[in-house]
């Protein structure tokens, strides 16, 4: 995960956007991320603005990528 990117990450829930829950994550490739919030997870993300920071938008896809996909490595390399 040497290209990996430390960056910030926030939630659209419901069609709002708390800031208060932003995150720090790791960007991986495929545009997904790394976080560590309420538990190990892998979502993907979408582009902002600013270039340190990405939206997991859950009102479209709140899949986990963790979640019941196997070993570790295969949920963040190869979804």
């Amino acid at each position: 995960m040497k290209n990996a990117k430390r960056i910030t990450v926030t939630y659209l829930f419901e069609g709002k956007i708390l800031t208060s829950e932003n995150t720090p994550g790791l960007l991986l490739s495929g545009n997904k991320v790394f976080i560590n919030h309420e538990g190990l997870a892998v979502y993907q993300v979408t582009p902002t603005n600013d270039p340190n920071v990405y939206l997991v938008n859950l009102d479209e896809n709140s899949r986990d990528y963790l979640k019941n996909s196997g070993p570790v490595m295969e949920a963040i390399g190869a979804c």
